[in-house]
């Protein structure tokens, strides 16, 4: 996950409620996807995926499969000064196991907006994002209780205003995960960025629990600073719709003022074994 500048989306985030002229931009995408889905065998299972979230998941995938993570959109809206931003997104991210530890992701903000109103301001703009291109490793371990996993990032600043074009920067982020008893699991997340943006830490604690046999749930803090400044709280629900798709939602509360009122999104991940 990129961490987030100052007043902006966070990559898998947003909440608000958006208005579209039709929903086949939605339900297209999935129904592709549940074709795709299908029946699977009990050993096509997928690993964690690493929407939603602040953080990553500390697992890689297996050798020679890959995954596809996409947001149907995620979303952010701020009101400051009378002015309501409100930003969505169609965030896309691929990852490919390229060794049993090792995985290569490329990713891109695919499409979004961001809708200006208020104080005699009224615009509505749309394009393609930034990309960017990372490398995840999750060492093994010596106890099933504990993992960990480090994810380094480079931003591919190939978009356009006001979506993309974002210059480029740099992050490397680590993630450790506690199993606790009742298939829960509290995990810790920290991040450094810099480059065109600023530089900034992002921090972010989480637990993890079950709602049922295909559901889960959790909660989540996010506190950054420099350039990745904000202050937000919030959680979210994942269902395994099949042993190899998952269905999520999410959102963040923001708690200060240089954060977004509120974020959140929907969005679904497809592991292809």
């Amino acid at each position: 996950m990129r961490t987030p500048n100052t007043k902006s989306l966070m990559t898998w985030s947003g909440s608000a409620r958006l208005s579209f002229g039709s929903d086949a931009f939605f339900r297209v995408p999935l129904l592709f996807v549940a074709l795709l889905a299908g029946p699977a065998h009990a050993d096509d299972a997928a690993p964690a995926f690493d929407r939603p979230g602040i953080a990553f998941a500390t697992e890689t995938l297996p050798r020679g499969t890959f995954a596809w993570e996409q947001g149907l959109p995620d979303a952010s809206t701020d009101r400051t000064d009378g002015i309501r931003t409100t930003t969505w997104i169609a965030d896309t991210l691929l990852r490919f196991g390229v060794a049993d530890t090792l995985e290569l992701q490329l990713g891109a903000n695919s499409f979004g907006g961001v809708k200006v109103r208020g104080r005699g301001e009224h615009s509505s703009e749309h394009g393609g994002g930034d990309g960017w291109a990372s490398v995840k490793w999750a060492p093994a371990t010596s106890s099933d209780d504990f993992t960990w996993a480090v994810l380094a990032t480079a931003t591919l600043p190939f978009g356009e205003a006001p979506i993309g074009d974002g210059g480029h920067d740099y992050d490397v982020g680590i993630t450790g995960t506690w199993a606790l008893p009742s298939d829960t699991s509290v995990s810790l997340y920290a991040d450094r960025s810099w480059g065109d943006s600023g530089r900034g830490w992002m921090f972010s604690p989480s637990f993890a629990f079950p709602l049922g046999e295909d559901v889960g749930g959790y909660v989540e803090a996010g506190y950054g600073t420099g350039a990745a400044r904000t202050r937000v709280a919030g959680g979210g629900v994942t269902w395994m719709a099949t042993a190899r798709l998952q269905l999520d939602a999410s959102f963040l509360r923001g708690l200060d003022d240089d954060s977004p009122d509120w974020q959140g999104g929907i969005g679904m991940a497809l592991y292809f074994p």
